[in-house]
């Protein structure tokens, strides 16, 4: 999945319960900040585990008490630092356990419509799939596509909606 859905989608989340807070956008990093595992040399791999994440979670929750006395913006970092393992879980797989456990799970939604001389569906549920951190040594990544330019569409246009709304 692309940089700007995983910034995007959590946004958008936020907005539409209205939880949303411009302090939030500086936050948002954290939805990109898994991804970081391929400066290690493996995509899907540590950043992506929660044997790593649960203790930033705590910590982060822990800075955040020690300077605010409250737990407050870490829950929101929180909330994007997860929201990005559930929408790698959707898109394919997520490693939980890395490095203990190589293989990671995920599910994919092979829905399939063949058009010839009669249409029709060869597959329609979703499929658990089992997956591997992939080394990143010769590959590339895309960091933007057409859903996540869609999304940061969609978050501009409720963000504009609401201030029409308010300035009316």
């Amino acid at each position: 999945m692309d940089i700007l859905t995983h910034i995007f989608l959590p946004l958008i989340a936020l907005y539409s319960v209205g939880e949303f807070k411009k302090k939030y956008l500086l936050l948002s990093v954290f939805a990109i900040f898994p991804d970081f595992d391929v400066f290690l040399g493996v995509h899907r791999g540590l950043f992506h585990s929660l044997i790593f994440l649960i203790p930033l979670a705590i910590f982060l929750m822990l800075l955040d008490y020690g300077l605010l006395f409250k737990i407050k913006y870490s829950l929101v970092a929180i909330f994007f630092l997860f929201s990005h393992l559930f929408l790698d879980f959707l898109a394919g797989g997520v490693p939980f356990f890395y490095p203990v456990i190589d293989t990671g799970v995920g599910i994919k939604f092979p829905f399939v419509i063949n058009f010839g001389s009669s249409i029709t569906i060869t597959e329609f549920l979703p499929k658990l799939v089992y997956i591997t951190p992939e080394l990143v040594h010769g590959k590339s990544f895309d960091a933007f596509s057409g859903f996540g330019i869609a999304a940061m569409i969609l978050f501009a246009f409720m963000c504009y909606w609401n201030w029409r709304g308010r300035n009316e």
